[in-house]
């Protein structure tokens, strides 16, 4: 797992993810940035449930990354013009169930908070795309030869000809969910079957390994694909700076619409 932190217009990597931590704390001569809203904000169609978890960045030097915005006004807003409510259900955690959308349809959502600070993000329902098989296979490159075997994931599905399909796998291994964003675009295979290996992730016999396929809007792709070439050894920026999302009014984070589909498996020698 890993955790973004806002602060200002600075990305920050932390919980040990791609750098060590040092036990020498340098503290540079700078300005507290400007405090920024964030909004993380999800819709499965698949299940109608939706789930929005809105912070305000702190200072640079802050011990926490962000404080929770409690009391926000958070609606989902149908292309039709209904609205629906989301219920707070803990400090700055905001979710609604039961909700129904439309492939193709643009979706709202909007946020007030109680300074009357309003933002809005818009987003186009994907179409729903299932798995035809998932299957596993020795690993490539096994990075113990002649030790115990490791094996990849292989999903495969049928990418739909004419539209822009962008996908998302996340892993949960033995009950830990795996870090990184593993996203695939179909803008050069449209319309192919896709037997795509996930060679991030590696598993032994016995493990237990919990899938989910997920068919993502065109902004959660985008905003999936800045943070993993943030992380690559090799990105440099001239100026630092947060994913863009699609919030307007400064806010950081997104909204993005997804469907989803879980598979589950037993590594064994017989699949």
């Amino acid at each position: 797992m890993f955790k973004i932190k806002y602060i200002g217009v600075i990305l920050i990597f932390i919980a040990g993810l791609f750098l060590s931590s040092c036990e020498d704390v340098i503290q540079l001569d700078l300005t507290e940035a400007a405090t920024r809203i964030v909004v993380d904000a999800s819709l499965n169609a698949a299940d109608g449930e939706c789930h929005v978890h809105v912070t305000r960045t702190l200072g640079f030097y802050a011990s926490d990354s962000s404080d929770q915005v409690a009391g926000a006004t958070v609606e989902l807003i149908h292309e039709s013009g209904s609205k629906i409510p989301l219920v707070e259900e803990g400090p700055g955690r905001y979710r609604v169930t039961g909700i129904q959308v439309v492939p193709g349809e643009r979706m709202k959502l909007a946020v007030t908070l109680p300074t009357d600070e309003k933002y809005l993000a818009e987003t186009v329902i994907p179409g729903p795309v299932f798995l035809d098989s998932l299957n596993l296979s020795r690993g490539i490159g096994d990075p113990r030869p002649g030790g115990t075997p490791v094996f990849l994931l292989r999903p495969e599905w049928q990418d739909p000809a004419g539209v822009d399909n962008y996908y998302r796998f996340k892993i949960v291994k033995n009950g830990e969910l795996q870090s990184g964003f593993t996203i695939i675009s179909d803008r050069q295979v449209d319309g192919t079957l896709q037997e795509q290996p996930l060679f991030r992730y590696f598993f032994e016999l016995g493990d237990t390994v919990h899938l989910e396929f997920q068919s993502i809007d065109s902004v959660s792709y985008s905003y999936f694909n800045q943070i993993n070439d943030m992380a690559r050894p090799s990105f440099v920026a001239a100026t630092p700076y947060n994913p863009i999302g699609n919030f307007d009014n400064g806010a950081l984070g997104y909204f993005g619409v997804y469907f989803s589909e879980v598979r589950e498996l037993i590594v064994s020698l017989g699949r």
